[in-house]
């Protein structure tokens, strides 16, 4: 089978400075919304949080399942995260998660919609696949980041008096658009001319 490929061009690099509190991923996906990213590379995401939610492989293969530990990381953390961006792409309204996935959704309700299982929550909504990078005092975990993974307050004792350090910098793609589609055949990545 060929490889689906097109060419894109980088129009801009966009720098946000994250607030204590904010759910990175829905940041991001925020941030897309308000400099109409529909595709792009998250180049960076650096700071200290607070909480980490994420999917990520476990330590032991286990059958009869998808294979995912569902892992929420409390900090004081520091992370690095990379990913691409897209749209999610659902063009049958009739199309609903598969309910063994919607019960996999890990420690909390926090996702919504397809949420951050797919990486977005409906049709034509900004779409994120990132993996970060979090260390804690003890250890160093990688996985698929998750809606409730929380910017620490960035004070000894919690008040956030002066602005995050926390800074995401996105590029903007123009000519290609990534689509995150989950259709009746299953879930995967389109990639079209734009």
């Amino acid at each position: 089978m060929k490889r689906q490929g097109f060419r894109g061009k980088i129009e801009e690099v966009i720098y946000v400075r994250l607030n204590a509190g904010d759910d990175l991923l829905r940041a991001i996906w925020d941030i897309c919304k308000e400099y109409d990213v529909k595709t792009g590379i998250l180049l960076d995401a650096t700071g200290s949080m607070q909480s980490v939610r994420l999917q990520r492989f476990p330590h032991e293969p286990r059958p009869g399942n998808t294979g995912i530990d569902y892992v929420e990381i409390p900090g004081h953390l520091e992370v690095s995260a990379h990913g691409i961006i897209g749209m999610g792409w659902v063009p049958d309204k009739s199309v609903t998660a598969p309910p063994e996935l919607m019960q996999r959704r890990g420690p909390s309700e926090l996702d919504t919609g397809f949420g951050s299982m797919a990486g977005f929550v409906g049709h034509q909504t900004p779409y994120l696949h990132c993996h970060i990078t979090v260390s804690s005092a003890s250890q160093t975990v990688c996985g698929h980041l998750m809606e409730g993974s929380l910017i620490s307050k960035n004070t000894w004792n919690g008040e956030a008096k002066l602005p995050s350090h926390f800074s995401v910098a996105i590029a903007k793609v123009s000519g290609v658009i990534l689509k995150a589609t989950w259709d009746k055949e299953g879930y995967y990545h389109d990639i079209v001319p734009a």
